[in-house]
């Protein structure tokens, strides 16, 4: 599935890119996240994190543009009591509730400009865990969650000349639980932010 996603992409870039050169920006994204992670012995609460990277945003017409953007993803989430009740044979009596996750995340956004100041994008992500601090599993247990991550992004950005504000949903559609095959775990984000152009 990453090597698909990715080939995609350059293909898309390889396509557009010699016909949209003299109308790529590039810029840096920041970003406020709240993050629920859904599933069996996971609070079903959404807890604050950041977000942060690069993009390159082509304009293919006067409405739609392209934007494949680069992102340090940094999650906090808990587990609840019920945890240990779900994975007693596996699950760390004395785990912390503390859960803190972080991806390389790759949005491809397809952006339609509404208005001169409305546009809405829209695209599939895929995420890397690059960081995982949590004791859930017993110390001879593997990570509680898997590596990958594929979801849909979706959302508003207001323009407004070279800096943008947006907001926008992340929908995750892979089971990030690595335990077992019994529960399903599934990443939701709410991000704020905004990017600007730097050239």
């Amino acid at each position: 599935m990453k090597r698909n996603f990715f080939l995609l992409a350059f293909i898309f870039l390889g396509i557009t890119s010699a016909e949209a050169q003299k109308t790529i920006n590039y810029g840096l994204s920041l970003a406020a996240n709240a993050t629920n992670i859904t599933g069996n012995g996971i609070s079903n609460s959404y807890y604050l994190g950041f977000s942060g990277g690069g993009f390159a945003r082509i304009n293919l017409n006067d409405k739609w543009n392209f934007q494949p953007e680069i992102l340090y993803n940094y999650e906090n989430s808990k587990s609840d009591a019920s945890f240990i009740n779900f994975y007693n044979v596996d699950g760390n009596p004395n785990a912390s509730n503390q859960i803190k996750l972080s991806y390389i995340s790759v949005p491809l956004l397809f952006g339609y400009k509404v208005s001169k100041l409305l546009t809405i994008n829209a695209g599939p992500q895929y995420s890397f865990l690059v960081y995982d601090n949590e004791d859930l599993l017993l110390t001879n247990k593997a990570d509680a969650f898997k590596r990958n991550d594929f979801g849909i992004v979706a959302g508003p950005q207001i323009d407004l000349a070279n800096v943008r504000f947006f907001a926008s949903y992340v929908f995750g559609l892979a089971n990030i639980n690595k335990i077992d095959n019994r529960y399903s775990w599934y990443n939701r984000q709410i991000l704020v932010g905004m990017n600007f152009n730097l050239f």
